[in-house]
């Protein structure tokens, strides 16, 4: 029994060493550079979707063959992200941050004071910081003018129209409303948008929107504004136009329970809904639930706006961060990173079997991307229109309580104006 016992603490030890990703001991003893890499199990080859696992299998097994001197050691982060980037930041504020993470973009600027400049690597690595879109580039250059990060992947949201009940998509709210009311009368539901309690509600059918009009969610001092002034007045169209989008028998009241954008896909696939709001990722979500044929009905267009107000989207995606010290690390971490989903290959290969847009203008025309006929429309607006969400500690609040004021503008349970006041106060304790 002692010696079952001895057995079973051997293979417990063990496991918590391949958990925790192997040990500096364990290390020293192969002789080998330690590089602990935090990813996300989506982006990693432990995730569950076929296409990415046999790319990143592939990709990663060829970087470890040229640097056999390095141990990786994988941490997979949360898949909540919010608990991994609290986790992260507690990690890299007390120095134990693995050498390098993939950080959410809009929170990535909390890092900042963690992470090490990149300039001299990616001129060594041939990135251009040029080549990035420039909402790309704010996102992560620092005070000292230089890179501290990579963002790899970013996306974008769109109006998506059926081209053989919308021949011309509307630009304007006057136009999408006029466009509505002859698709309800021909028995379709003429739009829809997520209203439910989540992000995705903010970032397709809320901030575009208020965006557009020069709104604002929070000042330069991190401190919210949305519910004050012309920021109020702006952001409460939005929810009137909802409303009226609700009340005329254009918007079905159940959208207040789409979360998501891809919770929309099943009402799509009946083959009833003529446009809705949502992002580049549903095209190879629809692909796979609709088919090719059906999906050739369909088209992109820059999401419409109130008059006088400009085109804009919100983007997200993911960025790369290291924190090491070490420059030998450093140096091994980039190549890491950059080979897999970076480079020229990495980033044209990546973002095609994982569905996201590059963040790199030269990537759309490299060979290896997999562009369809939706491409050159969302690059257009992402260079047109892209916007990231505000970095600033009161933001998550911020979300959390329009996502309640939209849900409760689209049921019914509130009027725009209340639902505002409501969140209002709610982040601020002002009426």
């Amino acid at each position: 029994m002692r010696k079952y016992m001895i057995l079973f603490v051997l293979c417990m030890m063990a496991l918590f060493n391949i958990y925790a990703g192997g040990s500096n001991d364990s290390t020293a003893q192969t002789g080998k550079i330690p590089l602990r890499w935090l990813v996300h199990p989506a982006y990693s080859n432990a995730g569950t979707d076929p296409a990415r696992t046999a790319y990143l299998n592939t990709a990663i097994s060829d970087w470890q063959k040229k640097h056999p001197e390095v141990d990786l050691q994988v941490e997979i982060m949360s898949t909540n992200n919010n608990e991994a980037m609290a986790r992260l930041l507690e990690q890299a504020a007390g120095g134990r941050a693995a050498d390098v993470a993939m950080i959410d973009s809009f929170v990535f600027t909390n890092y900042m004071p963690y992470l090490k400049p990149l300039d001299q690597l990616l001129q060594s690595g041939g990135l251009n910081k040029d080549d990035f879109f420039p909402f790309s580039q704010a996102l992560v250059r620092g005070v000292d003018g230089q890179f501290h990060g990579i963002q790899f992947t970013t996306d974008a949201r769109v109006l998506f129209y059926r081209k053989d009940m919308v021949p011309v998509p509307p630009k304007t709210w006057e136009e999408l409303l006029t466009v509505c009311t002859g698709l309800k009368a021909k028995g379709y539901d003429p739009i829809l948008l997520p209203a439910g309690r989540a992000e995705g509600a903010m970032t397709t059918s809320v901030y575009p929107f208020f965006w557009g009009q020069g709104g604002v969610l929070v000042d330069e001092k991190g401190e919210a504004v949305f519910g004050a002034g012309e920021n109020r007045e702006k952001l409460l169209k939005v929810f009137q136009f909802i409303k009226q989008l609700v009340d005329s028998g254009y918007l079905p009241q159940r959208a207040a329970t789409y979360a998501a954008e891809s919770d929309l896909n099943a009402e799509v696939a009946t083959g009833k809904t003529a446009m809705f709001l949502g992002g580049n990722w549903q095209v190879s979500q629809l692909k796979s639930i609709i088919g090719n044929e059906e999906l050739e009905k369909w088209d992109v267009a820059p999401i419409p706006q109130n008059s006088g107000a400009r085109e804009t989207t919100c983007n997200g995606g993911w960025v790369w961060g290291i924190f090491t010290d070490d420059p030998q690390k450093q140096a091994l971490a980039f190549d890491l990173v950059s080979s897999v989903y970076c480079s020229d290959v990495g980033m044209a290969k990546w973002t095609s079997v994982a569905g996201y847009l590059p963040t790199r203008k030269s990537i759309y025309d490299h060979p290896d991307y997999d562009k369809d006929r939706f491409t050159t429309a969302f690059r257009k607006i992402i260079e047109s229109g892209g916007r990231l969400r505000p970095v600033a500690d009161v933001y998550p609040k911020i979300s959390l309580e329009l996502q309640v004021a939209l849900s409760s503008v689209v049921s019914g349970a509130k009027t725009p104006e209340q639902a505002l006041s409501d969140a209002w106060f709610a982040v601020t304790g002002k009426r």
